[in-house]
């Protein structure tokens, strides 16, 4: 029995010191915000199967000694964890700088109805004196967008700020409604570039420039291959250049 408990802790041994042998290597990279590239500062970075680990800079760079068979978790408040495993591949890549983007975290909430208690509910504190701070204007007379944040300066009930409209960037329904006007805002942009460009390259135009046939001037359009930037960007000379020279290899066809 001795024998075979003692057979088990040399093997147990040994494995741990092969795994300590492993050679380590320095994993060095830089995290990035993946919709705006901006630098994740000071994130935690873990090497989970050792619970050691270290923080990203200011810039958003770091460097942690590694071995094969590591994982590595990357956490930061307002984003999702992002874990890499150390084998192969990537020590092969570690002559090279890595860029690893973390996904921000979106938090939805419901609409936030904002309101001001009354002079009579039992928690409401004693009211101050208002502030009088020069140099600040006064609130204007027009009705407030509340889909923006607003700061109103002495209320009815007393001195003091109000601020409202704060949590609107997190209602639901509102940034539903910002997605919808950007795709239309989107479709009209593309609407009015096809009209710039049927505007300067069109059969009318072909036709006075080549004399070319109507019966192969589709053909001809689509052989000509112009991008959609070389035509706006053009002048009506520049563009005739162009013309003649495709009109000279649609001939040699």
């Amino acid at each position: 029995m001795r024998i075979v408990v003692f057979s088990l802790f040399l093997l147990a041994f040994g494995h741990a010191a092969s795994a300590q042998n492993e050679p380590a290597y320095q994993l060095r990279g830089r995290l990035m915000d993946a919709e705006y590239k901006d630098p994740v500062r000071y994130a935690t970075i873990l090497v989970v199967n050792k619970n050691k680990g270290t923080n990203s800079t200011s810039k958003g760079t770091f460097n942690i000694p590694v071995q094969i068979g590591d994982t590595i978790r990357f956490t930061s408040i307002g984003y999702e964890p992002l874990e890499i495993f150390i084998d192969d591949n990537v020590v092969e890549s570690l002559d090279e700088e890595l860029m690893l983007f973390m996904i921000p975290k979106i938090y939805e909430l419901d609409s936030v109805v904002v309101f001001e208690l009354g002079d009579d509910f039992y928690l409401r504190r004693k009211k101050g004196q208002p502030i009088d701070i020069v140099g600040l204007p006064k609130p204007p007379e027009n009705p407030k967008d509340w889909s923006k944040p607003q700061v109103t300066w002495g209320t009815e009930y007393g001195g003091g700020v109000t601020i409202s409209g704060l949590l609107n960037v997190f209602d639901r329904k509102l940034q539903e409604q910002k997605r919808v006007e950007r795709l239309q805002e989107a479709k009209q942009y593309q609407e009015t570039r096809r009209q710039k460009i049927d505007s300067k390259f069109n059969k009318k135009f072909v036709k006075m420039i080549t004399g070319i046939d109507d019966r192969v001037i589709d053909e001809f359009m689509e052989f000509c291959s112009f991008t959609d930037n070389f035509i706006l960007d053009s002048t009506e000379y520049q563009l005739t250049l162009g013309l003649l020279d495709r009109y000279q290899a649609f001939l040699r066809r």
